[in-house]
């Protein structure tokens, strides 16, 4: 009966803001414990426990010296979990959870506590707990290398909407840990979180990039199944994976390309005479349906599904690629961690920086592929590197992947619990 009832659901939303009002001071009067370590799933996708968060996990799931806490933000979550030791899955989103959370002395953030932390109550409504920053360590796993202006460096009225609550930007100041991949990635880190001390930005580089350049017999078994489902959906061809970037579709004039059908005719062509097949990856945050209509010519032959339902980590879309095609987003930076060739489809390039979130660099600088203004400059592109390899050979490439990178290596994860294990040793 009592187990029964920590474990309720908390759903209704006048118990809720009693219960986190009551919870702010029980946290303050619980110790916090070192050795308990909190990690979460997926702030939008709460049923995958991805990124670099499980990267950690992975690197210390088997240390008994560290209890390893997940939360989830709903009853019911299962995860695929393999070994370990002192492993729990906890439903935040209860008295059990609320608890647990309370005797975690480390924070391992995905985002944010305001997006990682979120409760959502029956009416729709929405709130999180809010943890004693200066009783805890935290770190925030950040989970890509930005290329466009977020938070303290977005446009006014973006900032104004991401800092609404003044926790987002407070919880900035008490971050022990940023992860940063190279010394400009670190000065884009501090300006983008601002105000943390860029004394805690961690050159560390991503611990899901583990995951790219680790033996396949090494990844966890969901990532090893994910390498197999997309195996199986190129057929043995070569895959070029089509991924852009998340869009603000508020802002007028910010839809997402509309492929003509004459258009999806040509580039079949194109792959039929280089035996290939497009993977289209949406991002995973829909908020309209004014979407890329790439969607409507998923056929399962020519053009694959490589959506997160489907594969939920970047990794096995990476691994399996060869070559990415994208607008603005930062998956052109994962795949030139292994070398992969890389195309930016920037058909609104000049509205993107001028309306939207903008871009931290300088396309022609830091993108190391050719930037493309229209459909057929893409596809001339594709079918000259399809034809004849040579990009991630050239001057440029190696520059910019300098840029980027400081380690080239699968011991990202192990480097973060380092840095962590100084910290919690020093008590």
């Amino acid at each position: 009966m009592v187990k029964s009832l920590l474990n309720a659901q908390i759903s209704r939303p006048l118990l809720g803001k009693v219960l986190l009002a009551s919870w702010r001071f029980l946290d303050w009067l619980v110790p916090k414990r070192s050795d308990h370590w909190a990690f979460f799933t997926h702030p939008l996708k709460r049923t995958q426990f991805v990124e670099n968060s499980r990267a950690v996990f992975e690197q210390v799931k088997d240390d008994a010296s560290i209890h390893k806490l997940i939360f989830t933000r709903g009853a019911g979550v299962t995860l695929p979990l393999q070994g370990g030791c002192n492993v729990r899955v906890v439903n935040l989103q209860s008295l059990d959870g609320l608890c647990t959370l309370a005797r975690c002395g480390v924070l391992l953030l995905t985002n944010s506590i305001a997006m990682d932390l979120v409760l959502r109550w029956a009416d729709g409504s929405r709130n999180f707990p809010r943890p004693s920053l200066s009783r805890r360590i935290v770190i925030n796993l950040w989970h890509g290398i930005p290329l466009k202006r977020l938070f303290a460096l977005a446009n006014a009225e973006q900032r104004q909407h991401g800092d609404r609550d003044a926790f987002r930007r407070k919880e900035r100041t008490f971050y022990s840990g940023l992860v940063s991949s190279s010394d400009i990635d670190s000065y884009a880190m501090a300006a983008i979180f601002h105000p943390i001390d860029y004394q805690n930005v961690w050159i560390t580089g991503l611990p899901r990039n583990d995951f790219l350049r680790t033996a396949e017999c090494n990844l966890p078994d969901f990532l090893r199944d994910e390498v197999e489902t997309i195996r199986c959906l190129k057929k043995g061809q070569r895959l070029i994976t089509y991924a852009p970037t998340y869009r603000e579709t508020d802002i007028q004039g910010s839809e997402c390309y509309q492929f003509e059908k004459s258009e999806i005719a040509r580039l079949k062509e194109l792959l039929r005479r280089h035996n290939a097949v497009l993977g289209f990856r949406m991002h995973y945050f829909r908020n309209s349906d004014r979407l890329f209509n790439m969607e409507r010519y998923v056929d399962g032959e020519s053009i694959i599904d490589l959506g997160h339902t489907t594969i939920s980590e970047i990794a096995p879309v990476l691994r399996e690629s060869d070559m990415i095609i994208t607008d603005y987003s930062s998956v052109y930076i994962d795949a030139m961690y292994i070398d992969k060739p890389v195309f930016s489809f920037a058909y609104d390039l000049e509205h993107y920086q001028a309306r939207q979130n903008g871009l931290l660099y300088d396309m022609e600088l830091a993108f190391p592929g050719p930037v493309l203004k229209d459909f057929q400059g893409l596809l001339n592109a594709l079918e000259q590197e399809l034809s004849c390899p040579r990009q991630a050979a050239s001057a440029h490439y190696r520059i910019t992947k300098k840029l980027f990178f400081t380690f080239h290596d699968d011991r990202n994860s192990a480097r973060v619990v380092e840095r962590l294990k100084a910290l919690t040793a020093k008590g």
